[in-house]
């Protein structure tokens, strides 16, 4: 079945990258400053989604003192949500169990849809060596969502409120003072995606964000997709992607940005200290990049199945005369 599923945060949520707490300049182990992601990583719906589906269906057990599928269940829920991690590297497309497809994340104001894009359209779609004309500096061409139907245009400001919290860890050690950057929705936005899936999900409340930060958590029966035509048709990104060519070499012109991925290699256990160990980091081009005249070759890279089957590398394109 084919849905729609929307997340409503019920407080403040904190979508994180690669960024923790630590000492001031310690790399290893983070940094005092953390500000919140605009949206949730792909990986982390899947891992929200696939939780919730062993929570609804009975096969995760859930105690004080931790979650965990026993013995009992464990062929089940390998057969409700299979038995790996998403692994972006892969080659070979992963199995999920019933999660068939998932859909970029999107956001949604009663049944108006956003997606995020650079403004390219503000300026008079004019470049020159590596330089786009009339561009104004003081103005965030990134930070520019852009409603699906009407062409509407909004920044950050008017989805996002940021919650700003100083504090001080228990313990006094040295690295105990934080400084955090939550943000919750403004006018009833809702973060929202596609989902194809053989587990009829129930509305629930759910965890999502380094927090553990509470949405409302809806679904109903939909047939929709996330299209959008940009109207030079320009390749836009609807979600991050995954791209290994370099892509001075492989368009014309293009508008960017990244931002960073890992992802926990090992499993979490109940009854044993919990070491987290991350994948090694590699960047991903951000949502709402633009890239004009794309080669044949970077089409091809950004047909990765993998991906795509979590809501990576979702783009729109039908391609521009040459």
């Amino acid at each position: 079945m084919r849905y729609l599923v929307t997340l409503a945060p019920l407080e403040p949520f904190l979508f994180g990258g690669d960024n923790t707490f630590g000492k001031v300049g310690d790399k290893e182990n983070g940094t005092y400053l953390v500000s919140s992601r605009q949206f949730p990583q792909q990986s982390a719906v899947l891992g929200m989604l696939k939780k919730e589906i062993m929570t609804q269906s009975g096969v995760l057990t859930r105690k004080v003192r931790g979650e965990w599928v026993d013995r009992y269940h464990k062929k089940e829920a390998g057969d409700l949500v299979g038995v790996e991690k998403f692994d972006i590297r892969s080659s070979e497309l992963q199995n999920f169990g019933a999660i068939t497809s998932l859909g970029a994340v999107f956001l949604m104001q009663e049944d108006e849809r956003y997606i995020k894009k650079v403004d390219i359209d503000s300026y008079s779609y004019s470049y020159n060596d590596g330089l786009l004309k009339d561009y104004n500096p003081k103005k965030d061409i990134y930070d520019n969502f852009v409603n699906i139907n009407s062409d509407e245009k909004l920044s950050s400001k008017d989805i996002f409120k940021a919650i700003e919290q100083t504090g001080n860890k228990t313990g006094g050690e040295d690295n105990s003072l934080f400084k955090k950057t939550s943000y919750t929705l403004k006018h009833n936005f809702k973060f929202a995606f596609y989902l194809e899936c053989d587990y009829e999900l129930k509305n629930s409340i759910i965890s999502l964000g380094a927090d553990g930060s509470k949405f409302k958590l809806e679904i109903k029966e939909s047939d929709k997709t996330l299209y959008y035509q940009d109207k030079n048709g320009y390749l836009t990104l609807l979600s991050d992607a995954y791209i290994t060519l370099p892509i001075k070499e492989h368009c014309e012109f293009a508008i960017t940005s990244e931002i960073s991925f890992q992802s926990l290699q090992n499993q979490k256990h109940a009854t044993k200290t919990n070491e987290f160990k991350k994948s090694k980091k590699i960047f991903l081009y951000e949502k709402g990049s633009v890239f004009i005249k794309p080669s044949e070759e970077l089409l091809k890279n950004l047909q990765n199945k993998n991906c795509q089957q979590v809501g990576y590398n979702q783009h729109t394109y039908k391609g521009q005369e040459k």
